[in-house]
């Protein structure tokens, strides 16, 4: 296919999106919703907008003589990702039209577990506060030690690179700390708790030292997206881009940070070419990277083996060493995987990499299943007549188990989701155990 015909076809795609927005978010007076905002990210700004940047020449100091082989690959692996894009669509109308033969009921069972279970856990103020002092504790027992090794800076990840044992203790207090904000953060929307509040913002402190951006910005973004949701047309698209810019530029100075560069003239004067060629949205021109290195042997479902067993430190397993998904994609690359963390090849690019082409319609169908599910259950608890942030952040959680489908990487964080809830479950059975019962008058006589 000729790069004009592809330029036509990525121009469509995006105005096909446009109009979705305008009809079915912005003529129903919301500004932003979760179904649009997921398929921006997913889909259309890491691959639909990224397509004419990810050929240019800039690209070549980070893939280096691999260049012309990953120009070579664009346009199949952009059709594979529009492949995947159109089986999200189809899965989203697949779930508002009700279409489920026979398995819809299940299917909710078991898509209400997740949001029920962050429900749970928001139902207790002094337990979302005695998780925020364990996390604080272990992210100053993680943070001594690296301090003690390595000096005062900002980038434990690297530094868990060289020390691998210590890697997977952080990675678990740092997602502990995620989830623990983020539901401290949604009940003080709602209750108004200062002490909720001043846990998020110590746990966000202490993760800024912890070298992943995502990190703070996961504890604050689903809040912030019901928050606008639930303002409709009191928010404008003026106002709403503004937010938006606010939050990627602080997302981005924090990399910067992390790699040492604090001054903000620099930031901004290098900001076009980090956000157009660095790793920011580099989804379309990695997944290329990959499959064009890829021998087209498929993985056959092994980086989600590895997945199911995140458990297992990398380093103590040579399966999950060899075919965790950043491992694999590093390996693909002739990358060092105890150096390099691997490349992102995008919503689709694992999948592929597995099963082909059946791979990327099934994981684009169970993501667009999902993410309608969370589309309409945010607006609903947000457009009740007694809104509920808790319900709709509640709700968002469930994005996690399609960014595991996306990319399987993300797993680690859902199994420390699984062992917060169980930990949340038995200390609220220890309460009503030794909470005292009210002796009746009858009783007492």
């Amino acid at each position: 296919m000729s790069w004009n015909l592809l330029y036509a076809l990525d121009v469509f795609v995006i105005l096909l999106f446009a109009i979705s927005y305008y009809l079915n978010c912005y003529r129903r007076g919301y500004r932003i919703d979760i179904w649009h905002s997921q398929l921006f990210l997913a889909c259309v700004l890491p691959n639909m907008i990224m397509l004419p940047f990810s050929k240019s020449v800039l690209n070549a100091p980070v893939v280096g003589h691999d260049f012309a082989a990953v120009v070579a690959a664009l346009p199949s692996v952009f059709l594979i990702a529009l492949l995947g894009y159109f089986a999200i669509l189809a899965g989203g109308f697949a779930w508002r039209i009700r279409v489920g033969l026979g398995t819809r009921k299940l299917a909710v069972k078991l898509l209400d577990i997740v949001p029920q279970c962050s429900m749970m856990l928001m139902s207790s103020r002094s337990l979302l506060v005695f998780q925020s002092a364990i996390c604080l504790f272990l992210q100053i027992v993680v943070l001594a030690i690296y301090f003690s090794h390595a000096g005062f800076g900002f980038d434990l990840r690297q530094y868990t690179f060289a020390n691998p044992a210590l890697r997977p203790v952080a990675l678990v207090v740092s997602n502990y700390s995620i989830i623990i904000a983020s539901h401290c953060l949604a009940r003080y929307v709602d209750k108004k708790e200062k002490i909720l509040l001043t846990c998020t913002l110590l746990l966000s402190f202490g993760l800024v030292f912890f070298g992943a951006r995502s990190n703070i910005l996961s504890i604050y973004i689903s809040i912030l997206l019901c928050y606008l949701i639930r303002l409709r047309t009191r928010v404008s698209l003026l106002k709403l881009v503004s937010v938006i810019s606010v939050v990627l530029l602080g997302g981005l100075y924090l990399g910067s940070a992390r790699a040492g560069q604090y001054s903000l003239s620099d930031f901004f004067a290098l900001l076009g070419l980090a956000l157009v060629y660095g790793n920011n949205f580099s989804d379309l021109r990695d997944f290329a990277w990959v499959d064009a290195l890829w021998t087209h042997q498929l993985w056959m479902g092994r980086t989600y083996l590895a997945a199911l067993m995140a458990f297992i430190p990398r380093f103590a397993s040579e399966f999950r060493d060899t075919w965790g998904t950043g491992a694999a994609t590093a390996i693909t690359l002739g990358l060092d995987p105890h150096v390099h963390p691997g490349v992102r090849p995008g919503s689709f690019g694992e999948s592929y990499f597995n099963f082909g082409l059946v791979g990327v319609v099934i994981a684009g169908l169970a993501i667009g299943i999902i993410v309608r599910r969370v589309d309409i259950d945010v607006k609903r608890a947000l457009t009740a007549p007694q809104p509920s942030m808790r319900k709709a952040f509640a709700s968002t959680m469930l994005l996690n188990v399609a960014s595991i489908i996306a990319i399987s990487a993300n797993s680690s964080a859902f199994f420390v989701l699984g062992g917060v809830y169980l930990f949340t479950w038995l200390s609220l059975q220890m309460q009503r155990m030794f909470r005292s019962r009210p002796i009746s008058l009858a009783d007492a006589n």
